[in-house]
């Protein structure tokens, strides 16, 4: 994979909130931005019930619990960082 595309996957799995890697993931249903259950409930219990990316009204049982994403950062901590082309040619 190249660094370009790590980056990438890398801000798919970051909270919009506390912008570090989710932690038991929500995603909004109006805008299906992704954050932290505790970033988010904090945010609507003591800020204002809106999402704080798109405006939308929300309220916690509006959340959707992405379970999917803990399975997808557990694998990808299981696979490591990619290889460089000089670690894959010593390997190979």
């Amino acid at each position: 994979m190249e660094e370009g595309s790590v980056e990438s996957l890398a801000e798919v799995f970051r909270c919009f909130i506390c912008m570090e890697k989710l932690r038991d993931a929500r995603l909004c249903p109006h805008c299906s931005k992704m954050c932290c259950f505790l970033c988010i409930r904090r945010w609507l219990t003591e800020q204002r019930p809106q999402c704080p990316h798109c405006r939308a009204s929300l309220h916690l049982h509006e959340l959707v619990h992405c379970r999917w994403v803990e399975e997808q950062l557990d694998s990808l901590q299981l696979t490591g960082p990619p290889k460089t082309k000089e670690e894959a040619d010593k390997d190979g």
